[in-house]
């Protein structure tokens, strides 16, 4: 009997390792093929969409289902066609496209301007439109961030997730939290060293103030004793925070994920003090590298973290600074917890069993 056939459809920029790990965990049921789309905001735009229009067209009907990660516009035209061919499809959510954070730019949800409102019709035509959702956090449906505005008295809540943007959405939602493979995120050192690791993408200011960047940056200038290692940063920030001349700051630029591994099994503190999240994979494979995690009251964070490690609930390098060096008092226990905590979770085998649940039933 051969296999079904599915289109894995993804926009060309999201290599991330929860991406390609899933394309590897529906190939053990699914003969599967990937399609990364390069539909955004530039002049190709037009020439891209209509080629991609026809490519469904006349290819889509030769597929059983479609799976597609984050809703954009990348995701119009496979659901649009899916329905057309009456093809089961699934989008995995995994937070920009839950939100919208006018001050850091942050999620789809915004009708400023022509291209913003296509881009937020997509986004909601797919969502609207699909089999199925599954978000990596419950967040992501619905939720009250009360920690963005914590250092702005009088600003309320932050009200998002999908619910919130689309009202009359009557799409079924399935949380499948991501999975992590504890044989590769794995310490190799005995002896952590009095240091506090943090890694994003940081390209822009609006990313370095949503990663908490700027909170670590207080909190180094407060503890001259600790060692902050920072990833990821943009050669802007990698000159801006080397002008600063902290002494106890060892900054990085994009890194290997060995390079990452090593960086996360030297330091004993791993902190992720972001204003928006999904389910941040960072602070999970931290975690099982030995990290104590300090994290923000923000959407996945808190459930990931648990018992583990320390939540700041405000917006405040001060409390930043008292939530990091209380978890490096911790003893070494709380670092196997916090390994432990990751390995019984969040196996990658949980998000493998979770997802064949729904797509065996309906494929």
């Amino acid at each position: 009997m051969s296999r079904k056939k599915l289109l894995f459809v993804h926009h060309i920029s999201a290599k991330a390792k929860f991406v390609t790990n899933d394309i590897e965990i529906l190939r053990k049921k699914f003969e599967v093929d990937v399609l990364q789309s390069n539909l955004s905001n530039n002049l190709s735009f037009i020439f891209s969409f209509v080629f991609q229009f026809f490519r469904f067209l006349f290819s889509l009907k030769n597929y059983d289902a479609v799976y597609i990660w984050f809703a954009d516009y990348h995701s119009f035209l496979p659901i649009f066609f899916s329905k057309l061919f009456g093809k089961k499809s699934y989008i995995a959510v995994g937070g920009y496209d839950a939100t919208y954070i006018p001050e850091i730019n942050m999620g789809l949800f915004t009708k400023s301007g022509i291209k913003k409102r296509f881009r937020c019709f997509c986004a909601t035509y797919s969502l609207k439109n699909c089999s199925v959702i599954f978000p990596v956090d419950k967040s992501l449906i619905e939720n009250e961030n009360r920690y963005i505005y914590s250092d702005l008295p009088g600003k309320p809540v932050l009200k998002d997730g999908i619910k919130n943007f689309i009202k009359d959405i009557q799409t079924p939602f399935k949380t499948i939290r991501l999975g992590y493979d504890a044989k590769i995120f794995k310490s190799g050192n005995t002896v952590k060293e009095r240091a506090v690791v943090s890694a994003g993408l940081i390209e822009n200011d609006n990313e370095y103030r949503r990663k908490g960047f700027d909170l670590l940056i207080e909190a180094a200038k407060k503890m001259p004793d600790v060692k902050f290692i920072l990833i990821g940063l943009n050669e802007y920030y990698l000159g801006y925070i080397k002008n600063l001349e902290l002494k106890n700051t060892e900054l990085y630029g994009k890194v290997s994920y060995d390079e990452l591994i090593k960086l996360y099994g030297r330091a004993k503190v791993y902190s992720q003090l972001s204003m928006f999240e999904g389910m941040p994979s960072a602070v999970c494979e931290a975690m099982l590298c030995g990290c104590i995690p300090v994290g923000s009251e923000v959407n996945g964070i808190p459930d990931i973290i648990g018992d583990c490690g320390i939540i700041v609930k405000e917006r405040n390098g001060d409390k930043a600074a008292e939530a990091i060096r209380a978890a490096l008092e911790f003893d070494e226990t709380a670092s196997i917890n916090s390994r432990n905590r990751i390995v019984e979770m969040f196996p990658l085998k949980k998000r493998e069993k979770e997802l064949f649940e729904i797509t065996d039933n309906e494929i």
